[in-house]
């Protein structure tokens, strides 16, 4: 079948098209193709387009992918055959392109993704079932030109992009693959594929499929109150992995022989032809045998996930904490109305931070305690590192106030809950039992001053280092929605005259327009 000429259908200099083009009828591109149409950039009268890239696909069909085709349904007639081929074309280019998307951003769950699309390419999934093939494609990071497919997988790119730590990449990458999963289920592909599959569940293969989909998006009960906000990603996608985990080892063994008999043929015969932008078949096998050695790096995930199940629910920008007002009572009115917003949701306020150490000593003991707490940082320097501050309400009601700073690649985190108990406020680090009362005064700028006080350890009264601490809160000089964070550790309290150990400065700006998820990016102030 010759080629006919693409360029008289398309409109001078239209790239994208072009692109379609080259993309070989992929279902990548029937989406894109949908989405042009959908936005009016295409005419109705150009719908020939969609059959331009059928016969421009059709006629690269070789015949080896007929014979694979006939391998795994003998008694196809020959248009599925060739449906059959030009879906599993299509699932071969969606891996060269997610591989090559995930070499260049790098996360530890992109590895479990590239597992399971390398052993649903080994198995020939796509090419079995359109409902299938289409749930495969709406969950893929990239469009056929290798450019993130909506804003959630651009922001996971630009977190890969500035080197921003792992664990705001996984939770970039989590965000943006719920969304994915859950608008797939309400475009309906995962209905059809199942009605598809119960007319066939009679057939070995087809219960393959069945089973690859319980094991992955079947296991995902969670997305839903993660992507509103009720739980953690993370620990929607902890339970996820548990649950995927679990039923693999109980109920997917002919599924699991399945793959490894397709990576072991593969690697010793394969069978595919080495087409540009095409996976080859050994190839395929080398991914699924390396991510499956480093896919288990996404048990950090899980900890982490596990960890966050009982921080509360992410507060929204209107959410308040009167806690000044509770300790202050009248002299309330003495304060600067900004720094009473920022108490009452920090998490709606960005947020830079320097840290400063007087000595090689102090450094250390800092760098000691946080391997062994988990929390505070021991990187020092007049740079600023970017964060951000988030916000959860607790069951009780109280506050769970988390500051994360981004530390050349490293997240480094102060995680404690703000509670009210007898009028006096409370610092409370509980996963380590820790209870720090603190004095609340106000300073003469319009500012307050937070000072250590007690500090206890699962009620037993320690010797005085929580009067070591102390944060003074400022409000900008200017009218600027803005306030400066001093804290200040080991300076020996009030009455001392000893210099402290280390000092950290926040700048914190609040984010007006800003609607925090689990994935937002720190914003810097003009």
């Amino acid at each position: 079948m010759s080629q006919p000429d693409s360029t008289t259908a398309l409109p001078r200099g239209d790239a994208r098209l072009e692109a379609l083009l080259r993309s070989e009828a992929s279902l990548l591109a029937d989406a894109q193709l949908e989405a042009l149409l959908h936005s009016g950039e295409l005419h109705p009268g150009d719908s020939q387009l969609e059959a331009l890239l059928q016969v421009h696909a059709e006629a690269r069909l070789h015949p080896e992918e007929l014979d694979e085709a006939r391998t795994a349904m003998p008694q196809a007639p020959p248009e599925e055959l060739r449906d059959f081929a030009l879906r599993h074309r299509a699932c071969r280019r969606s891996l060269a392109l997610l591989s090559d998307f995930y070499r260049s951003h790098p996360c530890r769950m992109a590895r479990v993704h590239v597992l399971a699309a390398s052993a649903v390419t080994l198995g020939r999934f796509w090419g079995v079932s359109e409902p299938f093939a289409r749930l495969g494609a709406a969950v893929m990071p990239v469009d056929e030109r290798g450019l993130p497919r909506t804003r959630e997988w651009a922001s996971y790119a630009r977190a890969c992009e500035e080197h921003l730590p792992l664990e705001v990449r996984d939770e970039r990458w989590i965000e943006a693959h719920m969304r994915d999963v859950a608008r797939s289920r309400e475009v309906g592909h995962e209905a059809a594929f199942l009605e598809e599959a119960r007319a066939h569940e009679h057939e070995p293969l087809w219960r393959l499929l069945v089973q690859h989909v319980e094991m992955t998006l079947g296991a995902r009960l969670f997305d839903q109150p993660a992507l509103a906000g009720a739980v953690p990603g993370e620990t929607a996608m902890a339970h996820g992995l548990a649950l995927s985990l679990s039923r693999m080892v109980s109920a997917s063994w002919s599924l699991l022989r399945h793959y490894a008999f397709s990576t072991l043929r593969a690697l010793c015969l394969p069978r595919w032809r080495d087409d540009a932008g095409l996976v080859d078949e050994r190839r395929t096998a080398w991914l699924l045998l390396t991510s499956f050695v480093t896919a288990w790096t996404a048990a950090s995930v899980y900890r982490r996930g596990v960890k966050a199940v009982h921080r509360g629910q992410r507060a929204r920008p209107s959410d308040v904490w009167p806690l000044l007002a509770s300790v202050l009572g009248p002299d309330l009115g003495r304060v600067d109305p900004r720094v009473i917003r920022f108490y009452a949701n920090p998490g709606a306020w960005g947020a830079r931070a320097c840290v400063t150490f007087s000595s090689c000593t102090a450094r250390l003991f800092a760098w000691v305690a946080t391997r062994l707490s988990g929390q505070g940082l021991s990187e020092h320097g007049a740079r600023a590192f970017p964060g951000r501050f988030l916000t959860f309400r607790r069951v009780d009601g109280s506050m769970h106030f988390v500051r994360e700073l981004y530390c050349d690649g490293v997240l480094r985190r102060f995680d404690s809950d703000f509670v009210l108990r007898d009028g006096r406020l409370h610092e409370v680090f509980v996963e380590h039992g820790l209870d720090l009362e603190l004095d609340v005064s106000v300073l003469e700028d319009g500012g307050i001053c937070l000072r250590g006080r007690t500090l206890r350890w699962h009620g037993l009264v320690l010797p005085p280092f929580g009067r070591g601490v102390e944060f003074r809160i400022h409000p900008a000089s200017d009218a600027t929605e803005r306030v400066d964070i001093i804290g200040t550790f080991g300076g020996g309290g009030p009455a001392s005259r000893r210099a402290p150990l280390a000092r950290i400065h926040y700048e914190a700006w609040r984010q007006v327009d800003a609607v925090p998820h689990e994935h937002s990016e720190p914003q810097l102030p003009a």
